[in-house]
């Protein structure tokens, strides 16, 4: 495996030779426990992690695999979307193939800036920061760590992105409502996150040229998303729902159709229920499903089925 390194300076090693404990196959680093009168740094001990063989080729697998898969989901996605009887199969290979394209896309672009950094300054770790540092400046450290938390992050956000398109596969016909749940979670998340990283960000930014400045960064972010939140919230609604549309079964829509109809007027006279209780009937709809549809319609700004 390789690629850890354990640094340890034991009380008394000021001036000293650090010892390193490498794990197997590492290439062998050097290290010092500062000068013989910086006694506030010993004793001390960390890891350092480094590359490996296998841990680049886990590093791409995960895109690759993510690729494959989403050509295969798009390959059944419009072998589907053309058959009438087969619009159910093809919603479910779309949400898998957007869950897998996020995630060959997100964690792709990481993985391409890590090689490409890895190509211009070599392959470094932790205990190469200060040479570095002293040959190329410490821009490049500040890149290191901003692609290293970059990386890190791609893998939280793909995994929520997967889960959501996988749910939304799967459930979507099986529990009413699922979809527009999972939209407005999906929203929120996605609210939320962006606005704590244009927090954070904003803060550090700030920082760095007024010290104390994170609560004026607190006011600079926090109060355009207090009173811009409905129509952020709003764009991000609409994007969920691009991502996750509405989905009905046949029966549904069915009633859907039955239910337009008898609507035209916006009124929902005896007979006309009648008839709508036996459409539910027929299409094997009970009471609560029945009238989450009626909610459903009646909530659409049009009036109409989108």
């Amino acid at each position: 495996v390789g690629g850890v390194h354990y640094v340890e300076c034991p009380p008394g090693s000021e001036g000293g030779d650090a010892n390193i404990l490498s794990y197997k196959d590492s290439e062998p680093i050097t290290g010092t426990c500062r000068g013989a009168d910086e006694t506030d740094y010993v004793p001390n001990s960390f890891f350092i992690p480094a590359s490996s063989s296998i841990g680049k080729l886990l590093l791409i697998t995960p895109v690759f695999s993510a690729t494959i898969a989403m050509l295969f989901m798009r390959a059944g996605w419009k072998r589907f979307k053309d058959d009438p009887d087969r619009q159910n199969e093809a919603m479910e290979a779309r949400s898998l193939f957007l869950g897998f394209a996020g995630k060959a896309i997100i964690k792709g672009t990481m993985v391409f800036c890590i090689v490409a950094m890895v190509i211009r300054f070599g392959d470094f770790n932790l205990a190469d920061v200060t040479s570095i540092t002293e040959t190329e400046g410490e821009g490049v450290v500040f890149l290191y760590l901003l692609l290293f938390y970059g990386f890190l992050f791609s893998i939280l956000l793909t995994g929520v992105l997967e889960g959501f398109m996988f749910t939304y596969a799967i459930l979507k016909n099986e529990i009413l409502g699922i979809d527009e749940q999972l939209r407005r979670t999906f929203s929120t998340a996605l609210f939320a996150t962006l606005g704590g990283i244009a927090l954070v960000t904003t803060s550090e930014v700030i920082e760095g040229f007024v010290p104390g400045g994170g609560l004026a960064a607190g006011l600079i972010v926090g109060a355009p998303l207090v009173i811009l939140r409905k129509p952020i919230f709003n764009a991000l609604q609409n994007f969920s729902s691009v991502l996750m549309p509405e989905a009905f079964t046949a029966a549904e829509k069915n009633y859907l159709e039955a239910y337009e109809i008898a609507m035209e007027d916006r009124i929902i006279t005896a007979e006309e229920r009648k008839f709508l209780q036996l459409q539910a009937k027929t299409l094997g709809l009970d009471a609560s499903q029945v009238a989450d549809l009626e909610l459903w319609y009646d909530q659409q700004p049009t009036g109409e089925e989108e």
